[in-house]
């Protein structure tokens, strides 16, 4: 389940967003995610530790029909008057999402695997549950501002004393590992000088030679899921991808293509080279 926010971290939750340098660092780590995902079409979305809905709204705002899940009741009800009624808005856990396979085209985890206790268990349910593309906002370990954070907590406990950090090249393995090989992945950071100073440094956080270091606070990575076999719940309506084909199955049995010895070759058309039937060959065997 993990760690679940009460009403005084909502409180200073909506505060970060709504406030300096809140504000600007929140704008920063969206363009980053749009400069990483921009579908060409809209997508159902589903965000799992959505909060009071701040990246919600940049979803819709982008056309997208958006389905977010969290499983803080004080979270969800600022998501609630912040949004409009069309938004639905559940309460659950990453660990075990409430949802069918394949149920949304992509799946947004932002600053949520950092208060979960199964990371992998949590990127399972998020690729069980999307068709097309992992979205990932994390926390990075190797940040100045994660640092600062971690010896603000010794004296000044927040929620980030309850939070675990990720380097760009442990996500890369742990999504490796969930989904049993490697799939295309992209990725840029941003948030690679100290808040304090990022009215003084805005302009090179957004210069993408920063973003490919791989220090900045706030990873982006967009994770391309690649089935070999994928479910379709709307078969006739569904538009099978360009590079799609029909699958090399393997023939078993008395139909192999390798002919066993003790079974006669049917191509031949001599006479009297006839065929046994499948009772035949069983008897034999």
């Amino acid at each position: 389940m993990g760690y679940v926010f009460q009403f005084e971290d909502a409180l200073h939750c909506l505060d970060w967003f709504t406030s300096e340098p809140g504000r600007t660092a929140a704008a920063i780590e969206r363009e980053l995610l749009q400069g990483l995902w921009a579908p060409p079409t809209p997508h159902s979305v589903l965000e799992v530790g959505c909060g009071a809905g701040h990246f919600l709204e940049w979803f819709l705002q982008n056309g997208h029909q958006v389905t977010g899940l969290d499983p803080s009741p004080y979270m969800l009800d600022f998501a609630r008057r912040a949004l409009p009624g069309r938004v639905s808005l559940d309460r659950g856990y990453a660990e075990d999402l409430p949802y069918d396979d394949n149920a949304f085209d992509t799946v947004a985890l932002i600053t949520t695997l950092e208060y979960v206790d199964d990371p992998y268990r949590a990127l399972q349910e998020a690729v069980r549950v999307a068709r097309h593309h992992l979205l990932l906002g994390v926390l990075n370990r190797y940040s100045v501002i994660t640092w600062q954070h971690c010896l603000r907590s010794l004296w000044q406990p927040s929620v980030f004393s309850h939070a675990r950090f990720f380097s760009v090249s442990q996500l890369s393995r742990m999504t490796s590992e969930v989904l049993a090989g490697t799939v295309p992945i992209k990725w840029q950071t941003c948030l690679l000088f100290p808040l304090n100073a990022l009215r003084y440094f805005c302009f090179l956080e957004r210069s993408r030679f920063i973003r490919w270091l791989p220090f900045g606070h706030f990873i982006g990575m967009r994770i391309d899921l690649r089935y070999p076999l994928m479910t379709v719940q709307h078969p006739i309506l569904y538009q099978a991808p360009s590079g799609a084909g029909p699958a090399n199955l393997h023939s078993v049995c008395w139909r192999s293509r390798k002919r066993p010895p003790w079974v006669p070759d049917c191509s031949s058309e001599a006479p009297g080279n006839a065929c046994p039937g499948p009772s035949s060959i069983e008897e034999r065997t």
